[in-house]
């Protein structure tokens, strides 16, 4: 029996989550960055050049942060893999990530962030009995 196995499973999901959320991320950042950048839909809108060129730079930038989600997410999902052989390190790192989740892409790391800081937090408070 694996003593670890709520906290592999609740990592495993947030890292699943946090892929999604960073591929969702760069789907919508790279879509405000095209429709922003194109001419034929600011010249209909009758938007100034300087907020079209600020809501384009803006979708670019949705684009970079939105890719280090993606990262968190892949760490994540390694994490899971990890807690088996130093809790308390990978604990505490699932924990730092799903926080710093929440500060890159806000609403689409609830879910990964909340799974990610319950594992964290039951990584760091759980004794692990020692006949496993």
């Amino acid at each position: 029996m694996n003593p670890r196995k709520t906290e592999f499973i609740l990592t495993l999901i947030a890292g699943i989550t946090g892929v999604i959320a960073g591929i969702t991320g760069i789907i919508s950042g790279g879509v405000m960055s095209a429709v922003f950048s194109s001419p034929e839909v600011t010249s209909q809108a009758g938007e100034y050049s300087a907020e079209v060129e600020a809501a384009a730079s803006a979708g670019g930038s949705v684009v970079i942060v939105a890719i280090l989600a993606l990262v968190i997410g892949v760490a994540l999902f390694i994490f899971a893999f990890l807690l088996k052989k130093n809790a308390k390190v990978f604990g505490i790192l699932t924990l730092v990530l799903g926080v710093v989740g929440f500060f890159l892409i806000y609403f689409l790391w609830i879910v990964p962030g909340i799974l990610a800081i319950i594992a964290g937090i039951m990584c760091l408070a759980r004794k692990v009995p020692d006949f496993y």
